[in-house]
């Protein structure tokens, strides 16, 4: 086998490099876990490309079984308008379903073929890809651990790479597996990263393959690890840091198939085709894709322009913001029921103030924020100092039993070796759930980026892209959101996207906060918002496994609006009551009273064997950036983003650029999340709950090994007889005209080109009349 390359190959391979990493989408670790855009290094081609460098690479396009498709037809889920709507360009309603139904269908094939997998071709007993795989998890656990491990290897402050190569000459692993020499050819390895690339290239690269796509397959079959890698990578690019992480594992998956290579060619004499997508079948099935999307989109535009305006209340009796989240939908609809003197208003969850938090005794940093941007505010909770020793005793205790429950060897052993005597601990250590919301106010922890300027700035920019300006009612709640469930390494996957994998209480207590401070108050009058002068804020979180909502610093609301305060816990109560009520058939409670209900929502939070404390966001489909009159009286199931938007109060487009580039982004992340989850959960899911372990702190591995998993556990997705999410990529509804919407996206090229290739849509409403945009152009939606 001989490199296709011509000396020197430098420039060629580096090229190859830039463009096969940056097709590598970033894993967050646990600790902060956020929903992640599997396709977000493709978003620059359009979708259908996509599908078919997917296809060579990885072995399948991200689209659903045909199989699937047909159901959805007979089913009527896709209509004859549907299908129709997709038939171009020399395809007819016919020959789509004849498409599906041939054998050319297929959802998947082989991809471009690495040296491991040849063998275990060549050699079916032979493991060699897993064996692989195994080894490079192995490395990147123990170098990446985040004190899980006692013991940690003695070469983590060097690269990767060189801890690896310095490592694996005295690791006998490889060679007692049967790749004999495997020591000595580790040697022979150049001791820099991209050196060792180059060596390996030159070495198994097959004439005619092209370069970027075997990169990229190297890449996919640890995509795990070079998920977290690129994680690694894209954090130091946003402090203006280099990072070489993400090229010493790729050096590293190609030193492996060299090594392989050097050790079997006589093996792998005879050539292996490289698999080229049908191109027919594979344009059907994304043909198909689009139509199963229509079956939601025209009912939904029909259900939106359908929609008469309510009242417009003078001055509402209170507001509440909640987070654009989709649990939030339902929860606000039951609270307008409650109180219908109340406004309810959408907007990103962490609320305009992007924070960097320390919670008590932790020496951690969370980064309260959409994971876009880089907090500019500082925080942490200061506490007396005996209740800070308590504290920090209590974390020890619980950190000490989160090291138990996930350890590799002592969640046996230890129960092993106590027997059943260890039960009741066990127990009353089962119903002890960490609290998703800080203790204790937050204080800023910098005066240097809590200055007054600086925070005045903040409450500028949250009240003006919240609309509340002028129309501020006497209270007005901030309300994050979080969760809270048991023996869960993907917890944080539950709390707010906005917020970085985190619960929204500091954002919401600091802009509270922000917001009664006189002297931001004057500095607000000063650049002409001028609030009145009894509008007083106040900050809670939604539970959004139980419905509760738990108000902050309620005891520092005035006297003056004690009435105010009473009024607002009694509605949120009852919506509290009604939200229960309606989820409760998803997670199988439909037959329970109400207080059995609340007690059985509370006991998912610390059941160790719950699998399924909540649904999350479990289908979603739409965001809707309009005025809360055009959704306000449609049940819209908590399948939508609602985002309070007015166009009128917007002449400079700056809050639609806003929404734009931020939640609409935020919101495409979570949604292909979910998509690729369902789609292909072997690929883009993280498997059987039931099966993780959690890896180095970092991730999670699926039984006792192999790759970190990514995306969504089945257990996410799916309630054991069938799946809770439908896929369809995000249809973004904006009551906004049509030029202004194309003016904006002329001045973002990085948010049109999700629209224009397909990756997400794009719908405009217009008085009773919807538009969709498709390439550049808008047509009538019906």
């Amino acid at each position: 086998m001989h490199s296709s390359l011509s000396s020197p190959v430098t420039p060629v391979l580096q090229a190859a490099l830039s463009a096969s990493m940056g097709r590598i989408p970033p894993l967050w670790p646990l600790r902060h876990f956020v929903a992640v855009n599997p396709f977000v290094g493709f978003t620059d081609q359009p979708f259908s490309d996509a599908c078919a460098v997917l296809m060579r690479t990885s072995g399948a396009a991200p689209l659903q079984r045909p199989e699937e498709y047909l159901s959805a037809w007979r089913d009527g889920t896709i209509r004859p308008e549907d299908l129709d709507g997709v038939a171009q360009e020399g395809w007819t309603r016919e020959g789509l379903i004849a498409a599906l139904e041939a054998p050319s269908g297929t959802a998947s094939q082989h991809p471009i073929p690495t040296v491991a997998d040849r063998l275990d071709w060549a050699r079916p007993r032979a493991h060699w890809s897993a064996f692989v795989v195994e080894e490079i998890s192995k490395w990147c656990a123990v170098h990446f651990d985040e004190n899980q491990t006692v013991w940690q290897s003695p070469w983590r402050q060097g690269s990767l790479y060189q801890a690896w190569r310095d490592a694996a000459q005295h690791d006998l692993n490889a060679e007692a597996f049967g790749l004999t020499g495997f020591r000595a050819f580790v040697r022979s390895l150049p001791e820099c990263a991209d050196d060792g690339i180059e060596f390996c290239v030159q070495r198994i690269v097959a004439p005619g393959v092209d370069l970027t796509d075997f990169l990229h397959r190297q890449l996919t079959t640890v995509a795990g690890w070079a998920g977290y890698a690129q994680y690694r990578v894209r954090e130091d690019a946003l402090r203006g840091r280099t990072n070489g992480t993400l090229r010493d594992l790729l050096a590293i998956r190609l030193a492996y198939d060299t090594a392989l290579f050097a050790a079997f060619h006589p093996c792998l004499d005879e050539p292996v085709a490289v698999a080229v997508p049908e191109s027919t079948a594979l344009d059907a099935r994304v043909r198909w894709q689009l139509a199963y999307e229509a079956g939601y989109q025209r009912p939904l535009a029909r259900q939106l322009t359908g929609a008469s305006g309510g009242p417009s209340l003078a001055r509402p009796m209170a507001q509440a913001v909640f987070c654009i989240d989709v649990r939030s939908e339902v929860f606000r609809r039951h609270l307008e029921a409650a109180a219908p003197a109340m406004q309810t208003l959408g907007f990103a969850g962490f609320f305009g103030f992007p924070v960097a938090h320390r919670p008590t005794g932790d020496e951690g940093v969370g980064t309260h924020c959409p994971v876009l941007l880089v907090p500019s505010l500082e925080t942490c909770e200061p506490l007396p100092p005996d209740e800070t020793v308590r504290l920090r005793s209590a974390d020890a205790e619980w950190g000490a039993w989160g090291a138990f429950q996930s350890s590799a060897i002592s969640c046996f052993s230890f129960v092993e070796s106590m027997g059943l005597s260890y039960g009741p601990g066990l127990g009353r250590r089962s119903a002890r759930v960490r609290p998703t919301c800080s203790r204790t106010s937050p204080q800023f922890s910098s005066s240097e980026s809590a200055s007054l300027e600086a925070r005045a700035a903040l409450a500028e920019g949250a009240l003006r892209n919240l609309g509340l300006t002028g129309n501020a009612a006497r209270l007005v709640l901030l309300c994050g959101h979080g969760s809270e469930s048991a023996n869960n390494p993907y917890a944080s996957g539950l709390d707010c996207g906005a917020c970085g994998g985190h619960a929204g209480d500091v954002n919401a207590r600091i802009a509270a906060m922000t917001l009664n401070d006189s002297a931001v108050l004057r500095r607000l009058e000063e650049r002409g918002i001028r609030l009145p002068a009894d509008t007083v804020f106040v900050a809670g979180l939604h539970h959004t496994l139980t419905d509760e909502v738990f108000l902050f610093d309620a005891d520092q609301v005035p006297d003056s609006h004690a009435d105010d305060l009473a009024a607002l816990r009694d509605a949120l109560a009852s919506a509290g009551t009604a939200s229960r009520r309606e989820r409760a058939p998803s997670l199988g409670l439909g037959d329970l009273g109400p207080q059995a209900l609340d007690d059985a929502l509370r006991a998912r939070a610390s059941d160790i064997s719950q699998v399924r404390p909540e649904w999350g966001l479990a289908n979603n489909a739409a965001l809707i950036a309009a005025p809360r009159h055009r959704t306000s009286r449609l049940k819209l199931d908590g399948r939508t983003f609602l985002h309070d938007y007015e166009e009128a109060g917007d002449p400079d487009h700056r809050v639609l650029t806003l929404i734009l580039c931020a939640p609409v982004v935020v919101a495409s992340w979570i949604n292909l999340q979910y998509y690729a989850s369902r789609v292909d959960p072997e690929r883009y899911g993280s498997g059987n709950k039931v099966l993780h372990n959690v890896a180095g702190g970092i991730g999670v591995v699926e039984g006792n090994g192999g790759d970190l998993r990514v995306g969504l556990p089945i257990q996410s997705i799916h309630d054991g007889e069938k799946f809770r999410h439908e896929p369809r990529r995000l249809s973004v509804f904006i009551e906004a005209r049509r030029e202004k919407l194309s003016a904006v996206l002329a001045a973002q090229p990085s948010v049109r080109q999700l629209f224009d290739h397909g990756w997400i849509h794009l719908f405009s409403i217009e008085g009773d009349r919807c538009y969709r945009y498709a390439s550049g152009e808008w047509s009538d939606w019906e």
